[in-house]
């Protein structure tokens, strides 16, 4: 029993290597998939429209010097509306799949009338008041911003009009307060004329995933796509969502109570970014993942394997030697490494199927060729077909896996103890017809 015990322990070694083995994978695929989103457009999210109005300091040093600065005062629309068509497609990178997408986007804002409305900074009032010469607001360099994380993916953008009048976009950032990539639209004001309506469509492309940042003071985003496995990150979940295998649809509602911003400040608010929602392409099946998982379960299978067998070498009297184990062991891994290799050729369960069927009549006709015994042969046939088909279960059923798994050992230890309840332990190691010499037939 102690030799066994030990060779269980030291099958976790290789079991380890197993696991290694399967990060490595996931890496090369991760590698694999980055070299195809670098080129296409990576995960999006999209911030804005923003509209940004330049504020000219001028300030006195104590060498009677004049130093001049520009700050600008950043603008959040009342009203902001998405519609989003995603068209999803599957790209491979030699055995590989990544998930790629184009969004088409509309656009639609409203911004505050006047500009200075309720939810406004202290330090953004106070220079909108002020009439000091030192402070010069420069209306016709206004501008608007609107960020997108990824500039590789944007692919046309048109239609712009601010009150139908058309704005031409401008590659980079004027500032980057807000955001840290987008691209900027020029729109000259003046102190009596209000930015009004703003509409614009835009193109992009993306992977895996895309995200909205709600600046609107009520924000309204609507999407629907031809991917039937989405899952909805982020912040806030949709209000309303219909997803079948093929298709799903979404749409969000954010109030101006559900963020933490003010409707137009003075500077740098970086958080803006922190409060985000979308959606996110999720593949059919991980296999590294279930790989993982099976991985995990290893221990368990190994160690209710070789009691199996101990408990066959006690019941049957057929001895199994540490070779035997071991080389069982060896087996039992063996498994783990064909399920990996087959998993990334076809679907997951399918080579579940491929890699068990082997390695139970792997074991079966070694233990035939072993013991000589077809009756012993089909009982470790049986068991090995039963742990299989709970290891399976077990990797199928995520949320009760745990119940699944531990009602199974208990299960386990009750028939070991059921079926080696009139062993006489201490009498396993005495010779054959040799009777002690005390008990209580042959009392002294």
């Amino acid at each position: 029993m102690g030799i066994v015990a030990v060779l269980g322990i030291m099958l976790l070694i290789p079991v380890s290597f197993v696991n290694q083995l399967i990060q490595d994978r996931q890496k090369t695929r991760d590698g694999a998939l980055r070299e195809v989103t670098e080129k296409w457009g990576g995960k999006q999210a999209i911030t804005g429209p923003i509209l940004t109005v330049p504020i000219k300091r001028t300030l006195k040093t104590k060498g009677n010097t004049l130093n001049t600065f520009v700050e600008f005062a950043h603008f959040l629309p009342d009203m902001l509306t998405v519609q989003t068509r995603i068209s999803p497609e599957i790209r491979y990178r030699g055995i590989y799949r990544v998930a790629l997408y184009n969004a088409h986007m509309t656009v639609e804002a409203d911004f505050p009338t006047p500009l200075l409305a309720d939810n406004v900074d202290a330090d953004l009032n106070a220079v909108w008041k002020e009439t000091s010469a030192d402070v010069e607001i420069l209306w016709k360099e206004a501008f608007i911003t609107f960020g997108i994380s990824d500039l590789k993916g944007v692919k046309r953008i048109s239609g712009i009009t601010a009150d139908q009048q058309p704005l031409i976009p401008e590659h980079g950032l004027r500032t980057k307060d807000l955001v840290q990539s987008g691209l900027t639209f020029r729109m000259p004001l003046s102190p009596s004329q209000n930015p009004g309506h703003l509409k614009f469509e835009l193109s992009v492309n993306g992977s895996e995933e895309i995200r909205m940042v709600p600046l609107g003071k009520e924000t309204k985003v609507d999407a629907h796509s031809s991917w039937g496995a989405p899952s909805f990150i982020g912040d806030f979940l949709p209000e309303k969502r219909e997803i079948t295998d093929s298709s799903f649809t979404a749409s969000w509602n954010v109030f101006p109570l559900n963020r933490n911003l003010p409707q137009a400040w003075i500077g740098s608010k970086q958080c803006s970014q922190a409060s985000s929602f979308g959606i996110k392409l999720l593949l059919p099946v991980d296999e590294y993942q279930k790989n993982l998982r099976a991985v995990k379960y290893a221990v368990m299978f190994i160690g209710l394997t070789f009691l199996a067998f101990f408990v066959i070498d006690v019941l049957s009297r057929s001895p199994f030697h540490p070779i035997h184990y071991t080389l069982v062991g060896f087996a039992l891994i063996l498994f783990f490494v064909l399920l990996l290799s087959i998993s990334e050729h076809v679907s997951f369960n399918t080579a579940y199927l491929i890699s068990s069927l082997p390695v139970i009549l792997l074991i079966s006709m070694y233990t035939q060729g072993v013991t000589g015994r077809w009756g012993l042969t089909a009982v470790v046939t049986g068991i090995l077909a039963m742990l299989y088909g709970l290891l399976f279960t077990l990797l199928q059923l995520e949320d009760y896996a745990l119940l699944l798994g531990s009602i199974s050992l208990f299960a386990s230890l009750a028939s070991v103890m059921y079926l080696t309840r009139r062993i006489d332990w201490f009498g396993l190691e005495r010779p054959k017809g040799n009777e002690p010499a005390c008990s209580p037939e042959n009392p002294l």
